[in-house]
């Protein structure tokens, strides 16, 4: 791809922290996100911890590009529910190691489709959202497995 085909966007946040939780601002938005860690973890459990909220912006993204998708290939459907769990190696986080590459093994996710649609037309659904989405790809190109099942409901 050409850089002048690309289409790049920029994220911003600021983070404050001391101790726990941390705030996270998004940047020229209204959003404010708190971050912490349950209370065996050192935490006061009063929102969800990083890695909570990278498998809801997983399963949100999942969503996002699905309705896009359905929109290009000129489905419809009620709704989708989506389950996941990622397998992280926490060695790096917690000290063990000096780094946490390599730290995500697998994610298992399925996706249940409802609406009127064929069990194809869901598996054409679910490759094309598999391919999009970066958060998954992202998670691919780390070496993490992705086992990703899209159904009919």
């Amino acid at each position: 791809m050409t850089e002048e085909a690309q289409h790049i966007e920029t994220f911003k946040v600021t983070a404050q922290g001391i101790g726990w939780p941390t705030t996270v601002k998004i940047i020229d938005t209204e959003w404010t996100v708190q971050v912490d860690e349950p209370t065996e973890d050192g935490g006061a459990n009063s929102g969800p911890n990083p890695m909570q909220y990278f498998a809801a912006s997983l399963a949100s993204c999942q969503n996002e590009q699905a309705q896009v998708v359905a929109e290009e290939l000129s489905l419809t459907f009620n709704g989708i529910d989506i389950t996941l769990e990622i397998d992280l190696d926490l060695s790096g986080f917690i000290g063990m190691e000096d780094h946490s590459k390599g730290s995500y093994k697998e994610v298992i996710m399925t996706a249940v489709v409802k609406g009127d649609l064929t069990q194809a037309q869901v598996d054409e659904l679910g490759a094309k959202v598999d391919a999009r989405c970066p958060i998954i790809c992202l998670l691919a190109s780390s070496g993490c497995k992705i086992d990703s099942t899209w159904k009919n409901a």
